[in-house]
């Protein structure tokens, strides 16, 4: 991609639609990544009674509101999951398809809704991969296991069956898989964890253990430390100041990815916060409050 844009937000939720309208406002060129609907967790909520001025809404109700605001303003929207962000003056964000540039990142992830497989933190990049696109050539002929959250995973797991010696495809979501490769094997079991000292050398389901080589955990969202490397945490969350300012300059965050409370009007605020100190860094080349 040839464009710069001002700012890029990862993340279409209720802080990563906030930050979008604000550095709109701010008329700042924007690029907004949602690949998830627009924040799964929200629209799931049956009745929301504690967002300031709209009582008695549902989820759905709401983030419709939200996302209608967002785009009235017209940023780029790119439906795409963001696998890696390399800071520089200009900022590289790399999805499984494309490569982008900004001057200004935030981040709004949200949260991993289901806990880390044991044994998966610790063989990352050593089996474990986040993105089949990305690293897949790097299982050529080998058999591999697609732990899948969304039906997103069913592109990924045909994608490898190409390439890859075997593949199990384990889906963690409602939906029946469809339109699979006829060589890929559905197990419908929850996997339990990752084996292997140095490497990966299985996957731990229910009644056996699948030997294979690679791992590909497929969530809406991944651990922000694989995100972004040298990003500073405060436990699992993102380490941010008053100006929601992470460690490395240029690089904001806000919403559930920041920490508790996780709550709709916290995010919003945060999202606001993030765009207004990402807008002075572009226009300044420094943050009144950064650390």
């Amino acid at each position: 991609m040839n464009q710069v844009y001002d700012i890029a937000i990862i993340g279409g939720g209720p802080a990563g639609l906030s930050a979008a309208v604000t550095a709109r406002i701010r008329n700042k060129s924007t690029i907004l990544f949602e690949h998830g609907g627009h924040s799964e967790k929200l629209r799931k909520a049956p009745e929301v009674d504690n967002y300031l001025g709209i009582p008695n809404v549902t989820g759905v109700q709401l983030m419709e509101q939200f996302v209608k605001h967002c785009m009235r303003l017209n940023p780029t929207i790119v439906k795409e999951k963001v696998t890696s962000i390399y800071p520089d003056e200009m900022n590289t964000i790399v999805t499984s398809a494309n490569t982008y540039q900004a001057r200004s990142v935030i981040i709004a992830t949200g949260v991993i809704s289901t806990a880390l497989l044991r044994g998966e933190k610790n063989l990352l990049g050593k089996g474990i991969s986040y993105c089949a696109t990305c690293d897949g050539m790097f299982f050529k002929n080998k058999p591999v296991a697609v732990v899948s959250y969304t039906k997103e995973g069913e592109k990924e797991a045909n994608f490898l069956a190409e390439i890859c010696q075997k593949v199990y495809y384990l889906p963690q979501y409602k939906d029946a898989p469809e339109g699979l490769h006829p060589d890929i094997e559905v197990i419908k079991e929850k996997p339990l964890a990752v084996e292997g000292d140095d490497v990966v050398q299985g996957l731990l389901i229910k009644d056996r253990e699948l030997a294979v080589k690679g791992i590909f955990m497929l969530r809406q969202s991944d651990p922000v430390e694989n995100l972004l490397a040298g990003l500073e945490l405060d436990g699992e969350v993102i380490k941010v100041n008053r100006c929601m300012a992470t460690n490395i300059p240029g690089i904001f965050a806000a919403g559930d990815c920041t920490g508790r409370p996780w709550q709709i009007a916290k995010a919003v605020g945060e999202g606001l916060t993030a765009a207004i100190h990402a807008v002075q860094y572009i226009d300044n080349k420094s943050v009144a409050c950064y650390r």
